[in-house]
């Protein structure tokens, strides 16, 4: 779907606790936010246990699995849109597949063969990229990119995490994982190309 609206774009350096907390915006206006932050960071989800197996740990406000964050591997970006914009979904699980379909887009055009998940959550574990949800980005049924979502009254916060290798805090990748990095599928990129054809889709949208 094409609209006529116009994004804020806005760049934000800090803790990832601190970037977590942020308060989702009400002003009515569709916001992408580049998040940027410099210490690996343990997320859990909203209602996940804690292992206690990082120093730095938080927790975010939407559901979901365990994310690790490095800024030497992962791509952190929030988008978000007011209830009355067109990309707009009451569908809690249709309302990812725009975004999906969109961050797709980019890494088709690098040249990987991305799609997205169209089906009901696939896989269980107590890590996000163990599972793969309704309009998450997949490659060769491995997860490419996570979606997560939080709702208020009045908008949607979107959180996209993806990775150049796909890591966790003990170490790569875990055989029963559906995780897997844009590095790992052997595209040979700077982190900030990926990043910015992805903000260039969104843009287009």
């Amino acid at each position: 779907m094409n609209s006529t609206r116009e994004w804020v774009v806005e760049r934000w350096h800090a803790g990832v606790p601190a970037l977590h907390h942020r308060p989702v915006p009400v002003d009515g206006r569709r916001r992408i936010s580049i998040l940027e932050f410099d210490e690996p960071t343990l997320v859990l989800g909203s209602r996940g246990r804690d292992p206690q197996m990082c120093e730095t740990t938080t927790r975010r406000q939407s559901g979901g699995g365990m994310v690790w964050l490095d800024p030497r591997e992962s791509t952190w970006v929030d988008v978000t849109l007011p209830r009355n914009d067109p990309l707009w979904s009451d569908d809690l699980s249709r309302s990812f597949h725009w975004l999906g379909e969109t961050i797709a887009a980019a890494f088709i055009d690098l040249g990987l063969n991305a799609g997205t998940h169209r089906a009901n959550l696939v896989g269980t574990g107590s890590w996000c990229f163990d599972g793969i949800g309704p309009g998450e980005v997949i490659l060769s049924d491995r997860k490419l990119v996570g979606i997560a979502q939080r709702r208020t009254r009045r908008s949607a916060r979107f959180q996209c995490v993806w990775y150049r290798h796909f890591q966790r805090p003990q170490g790569p990748t875990q055989v029963n994982s559906k995780g897997i990095g844009w590095a790992d599928a052997g595209l040979d990129c700077s982190m900030t190309e990926v990043r910015n054809l992805v903000l260039s889709k969104l843009l287009a949208t």
